[in-house]
């Protein structure tokens, strides 16, 4: 059993605590979370547990804190920028292949536990899934507008990147262990992508 945490103001966190997170992320992937301490995850992450209690109160606080930090990491893949400029496909490609590059550190068993256990974390996942796919449309659209793209249903093409990078981008261990590198499975799905939605 892990010690109960003093209800106290905690501090904001610095940038020491926030590469602590980063690095915590790989460390956290094929673990039962839900079962963890505060304790235990303080060890884990190789830091003292007074360290721990100064800046998070429970362990769904440093969940969230770790989803928070692989967001902003990939801040591009919502901003505007991703999805200006006249080269669509070029937008595309750009957008999926940095997406994919942020997740690359999680699996589906890290996502499904945010989903069940901790809705915190969880509502920052589903939050920056939403502008990412706001942005997706956005690209589909515009390709199809101008003639780039064939017409498809724009909500089935988003649906299906959705299952792509959450589904199987956290899981590429399957592919890579056929001798295809991550960026080869970015690749291929990117190759198959844009030669059906090109004219």
């Amino acid at each position: 059993m892990g010690r109960k945490a003093i209800d106290k103001e905690r501090k904001a966190l610095t940038k020491k605590i926030k590469l602590w997170l980063r690095e915590l992320v790989p460390l956290l992937q094929d673990k039962e979370l839900n079962n963890f301490t505060l304790d235990e995850l303080a060890e884990l992450g190789g830091k003292s547990k007074s360290n721990i209690y100064t800046y998070f109160s429970s362990k769904e606080e440093i969940y969230k804190a770790v989803v928070q930090s692989i967001v902003d990491e990939m801040d591009f893949v919502i901003s505007k920028e991703a999805i200006q400029g006249d080269d669509v496909e070029q937008n595309y490609r750009t957008l999926l292949i940095r997406l994919c590059e942020g997740i690359q550190d999680l699996s589906i068993n890290f996502i499904e536990q945010m989903q069940l256990y901790f809705p915190d974390a969880w509502d920052i996942i589903e939050e920056f899934s939403m502008k990412v796919l706001s942005n997706l449309e956005a690209l589909y659209k515009k390709g199809m507008e101008s003639g780039v793209f064939k017409t498809f249903n724009i909500s089935l093409l988003t649906e299906l990147d959705r299952h792509f990078v959450l589904s199987i981008m956290t899981n590429a261990t399957r592919f890579t262990n056929q001798g295809l590198t991550f960026r080869g499975v970015i690749s291929e799905y990117l190759e198959l992508r844009l030669n059906a939605l090109k004219h």
